[in-house]
């Protein structure tokens, strides 16, 4: 049961990033970090479903 807790964490803290990255992607002029931003935000976006798709499985998944 832990191991949902140090993921739902994990995941808590990828969201609270990806927010930060759009306001600051959103508030950029279109530029070179704008561009940055938007790769960071991709990656960020990507970690993020993937460890959504980790805690889904894991909450489906009957304890040991």
């Amino acid at each position: 049961m832990a191991y949902i807790r140090e993921i739902a964490r994990s995941l808590y803290q990828l969201k609270n990033r990806l927010e930060e990255l759009e306001q600051a992607w959103e508030s950029e002029p279109p530029g070179e970090k704008r561009d940055e931003l938007e790769q960071e935000l991709k990656k960020v976006r990507l970690e993020y479903e993937k460890v959504k798709n980790i805690l889904e499985g894991a909450k489906e998944s009957p304890s040991p």
